[in-house]
């Protein structure tokens, strides 16, 4: 624990530097990486109130649909249909913890935001990511409860993964890439000869 605090005023030290010496890339690049380093070091003590969290909501719309039942102690979201019995496990990789973690670290040092703007893009897209996380985990179970428990590897791998990795870069781009784009100072164009009044 000594060893991590140490880790983490040395971090702190080496971004102040960085700040008063004006090199914002590695301003960016050191904060980043830090306190997705740091949100990493909280997992095991949020993942269990997050995943139970998760299955509790999406278990909202197994109730309306019909097609599963959730079971938030567990992790777990069961789906029994025709020839069908397949039991789901939610884990960090289908929560979207650690892609919520990425967001929020990026979002902490991108220069283009202020603080309260940072604080309210955050809140959005924690939300956003949350729901795509829903829509990929839906779509999965909804495949599954068509077509059997032997679709269930492309649902999965592929066509799930495909949804929520869409949804989450176009976040990204509005978030990152078209703000970045907004905040470009141009400077005056003109053509050799002339002056662009």
């Amino acid at each position: 624990m000594i060893i991590k605090i140490a880790l983490i005023v040395v971090w702190i030290y080496v971004l102040s530097v960085l700040k008063r010496g004006k090199l914002g890339f590695y301003y960016f690049l050191l904060g980043s990486v830090g306190t997705f380093l740091i949100l990493l070091g909280l997992i095991p003590y949020i993942k269990g109130y997050f995943i139970r969290g998760f299955v509790d909501v999406i278990g909202i719309a197994g109730k309306m649909t019909g097609m599963y039942e959730s079971y938030a102690e567990y992790g777990m979201l069961f789906i029994n249909h025709k020839d069908t019995v397949m039991s789901l496990y939610v884990d960090m990789e289908c929560s979207g913890l650690i892609e919520m973690m990425v967001f929020i670290s990026l979002l902490s040092f991108f220069p283009a935001y202020k603080f309260f703007e940072k604080i309210k893009t955050g809140i959005v897209g924690l939300f956003l990511i949350c729901v795509f996380n829903f829509i990929r985990i839906f779509v999965i179970i909804a495949l599954i409860f068509a077509f059997g428990s032997s679709i269930y590897s492309l649902a999965h791998a592929i066509i799930g993964r495909l949804i929520f990795y869409v949804l989450t870069l176009t976040l990204y781009f509005y978030v990152f890439t078209k703000k970045q784009i907004m905040k470009q100072k141009v400077g005056k164009f003109s053509y050799e000869g002339t002056d662009d009044q």
